[in-house]
């Protein structure tokens, strides 16, 4: 019976050990699982925060900000470009650029950023075929610009209805600009090769 009992004693050690054991290999394995993906998420915001810059402010200036085009027949379109100067020192970030009304047409090629001391072009498209008169409208541009973080861009034109064998405005306009072209002159003070007419000084962020 002494015999019996002693290794019926080591036989349930034995389980014993062997439940325990499994038991331990389990759980090391579930914490190994669960250590993995923590180590892999500290490791990844270690790196997105060694690699994020902060982007300061920069000084821009808009060539010619505010316009005045001469009278534009209704259903032409007002194609216009603007020059844009990143005078400042850090990288200029275009976020958004947002015109006043739909009838304005961002060009989907604009750059949106420009280094220190670079100077890019925005185009735009205004379709005259929905008013007739006066047409003034302001195109705002986000980013990281000083002081206010916005940039506007500011225009007019007529609207007119189109002549039928009458000289109008618009026709007149640039019949008088072919002629001070082919003479070299200036007509009522419009810088001849550039249509339209602007503010004395102008830079974007009035």
């Amino acid at each position: 019976m002494e015999i019996k009992s002693t290794f019926i004693s080591r036989f349930i050690a034995r389980l014993v050990s062997r439940h325990a054991m499994q038991s331990a290999s389990r759980l090391t394995s579930r914490l190994a699982v669960a250590v993995v993906p923590f180590a892999v998420l500290m490791v990844g915001a270690s790196t997105l925060t060694s690699c994020r810059k902060t982007v300061r402010p920069t000084a821009i200036q808009i060539v010619d900000s505010i316009r005045h085009y001469p009278a534009t027949v209704l259903g032409d379109d007002l194609a216009m470009v603007y020059e844009v100067r990143n005078i400042g020192n850090s990288m200029l970030v275009i976020t958004d650029i947002q015109p006043a009304v739909p009838t304005i047409e961002v060009d989907k090629d604009n750059v949106d950023m420009i280094p220190p001391g670079k100077t890019a072009r925005l185009k735009f498209i205004f379709h005259s075929d929905k008013n007739i008169g006066l047409a003034r409208h302001i195109i705002r541009i986000f980013g990281n610009i000083e002081p206010k973080g916005e940039a506007q861009i500011i225009f007019d034109t007529h609207v007119v209805r189109p002549s039928s064998g009458i000289l109008d405005y618009e026709e007149y306009y640039q019949e008088s600009v072919d002629k001070a072209k082919a003479s070299g002159k200036d007509i009522g003070g419009i810088d001849v090769g550039r249509e339209y007419t602007t503010e004395p000084v102008t830079n974007g962020t009035d």
